[in-house]
């Protein structure tokens, strides 16, 4: 019995290393090729986890306009309505308590002041697109 075992160990150690041999013998040239490396690099940027700020409506948050949807996703946030009196809208303290969490969390990616750059950011996107008027 225990040389089955030790059969059955000896060929899994067998099948790993070998097995593990023919991955990584088999992609050489691509691997020492940069500029394919870069090209793909670019084709497929890296994907960043969002976070969300929840909002009951959209006054003033510019929602659907392309330019301050593209600041947000650079400073790392979104900001989600969610309409009072849906079924998973969170009530008033939870989305306070979220909100501050997501805030605090901004503060540390964007610096302390980023409120400030957003809200010039929103000017300006307002200005350029014709959403703002004066």
């Amino acid at each position: 019995m225990k040389t089955q075992g030790y059969f059955h160990f000896t060929f899994f150690l067998l099948v790993l290393i070998f097995g593990s041999l023919t991955t990584y013998g088999q992609d050489k040239t691509a691997a020492t090729d940069l500029k394919k490396e870069i090209k793909k690099k670019k084709e497929a940027p890296d994907e960043k986890t969002l976070l969300f700020i929840v909002k009951s409506e959209s006054k003033g948050i510019l929602y659907g306009n392309k330019c301050f949807l593209d600041v947000q996703h650079r400073m790392g946030f979104e900001y989600l309505i969610q309409p009072k009196g849906q079924p998973l809208n969170r009530n008033e303290v939870g989305r306070n308590l979220h909100n501050f969490g997501i805030k605090f969390a901004l503060i540390f990616k964007n610096g302390p002041f980023y409120g400030i750059k957003l809200s010039k950011k929103k000017k300006e996107c307002r200005e350029l697109t014709g959403d703002f008027v004066g």
